[in-house]
């Protein structure tokens, strides 16, 4: 026994030292919060959170498992978030509906939760300022694509700046979700981009569409079309690409684009999920 109460009095210690250094950087947050106000800058930064975690999980000896350090830092960031600002996240509701279930275990249980019956509505309270980021389904393994979550893309001029993928019942699939904010995100060095390219419903336009990302050698993971709206006989194509819109400007995609379609929009840019840690 006087084994065991000794660990536990070293657990104590470092639960105490763990506590302090807990507050200290939630201290710092605060400031940082205090900067990012004055200056009109994005309450939320998930290239800074998605570098973070990629850092942690690279430097960590364990035997924390991957899956814990992040887990365990949401709750961090989460609680950090919330002494910078009231932060609310927007999400389609009610409580414990899918949608809320994801936007936890992005933001974590320290921030405000808000809720809509559909998902313009989501979009609304983000462009209105009265939500800091939206929380919108993006595939269903049992129904596929939400195309209320493209039309909505397709007319809101928010940016996509994050995605959460969770796991299904069915451990082959996953749903997957977008977080859309008010501002455009900066690169995280491994990222993709969502684009919609508006072209003539006819035979050969989407071949030909896509020719620039061949000849750019621009890899594209997805796609999607849904009809323009009423009295046009155009499709709005959805597609991702790798990398930032920052990058597949240098390389003059939409300027090809712009040749090959009748319009192009950069719906956001945003890490990916499966990017692997720092050092490798």
């Amino acid at each position: 026994m006087s084994d065991l109460a000794e660990l536990r009095g070293r657990i104590d210690a470092i639960d105490g030292e763990l506590l302090r250094l807990l507050n200290e950087r939630t201290t710092i947050a605060r400031e940082i919060g205090v900067i990012k106000n004055r200056e009109s800058l994005p309450i939320y930064s998930p290239d800074r959170e998605i570098k973070l975690l990629r850092s942690l999980v690279g430097r960590s000896e364990g035997p924390l498992r991957p899956e814990a350090i992040r887990a365990i830092y949401r709750e961090i960031m989460s609680a950090a978030l919330a002494v910078e600002k009231d932060v609310a996240i927007a999400c389609v509701g009610p409580l414990g509906s899918p949608s809320y279930q994801a936007a936890l275990g992005k933001f974590g249980s320290s921030v405000r939760y808000t809720f809509s019956a559909e998902i313009a509505g989501v979009l609304e309270e983000v462009a209105s300022d009265q939500a800091d980021c939206g929380v919108i389904p993006l595939e269903d393994p049992s129904h596929g694509l939400v195309n209320q979550t493209l039309d909505a893309l397709a007319a809101t001029d928010l940016s996509i700046c994050a995605e959460v993928i969770p796991d299904s019942a069915d451990s082959r699939t996953s749903a997957r979700y977008l977080v859309v904010g008010r501002q455009a995100n900066a690169p995280s060095g491994h990222d993709q981009t969502m684009l919609m390219l508006r072209i003539e419903d006819k035979p050969g336009t989407l071949v030909s569409a896509l020719e620039p990302f061949k000849e750019l050698d621009i890899n594209l993971n997805h796609f999607a079309n849904r009809p323009a709206p009423k009295g046009s006989n155009d499709i709005f194509f959805f597609v991702e690409a790798d990398g930032h819109s920052r990058e597949l400007q240098l390389k003059d995609l939409f300027r090809e684009l712009s040749k090959k379609c009748r319009a192009v929009k950069v719906l956001g840019s945003y890490p990916k999920n499966d990017a692997p840690p720092a050092g490798e």
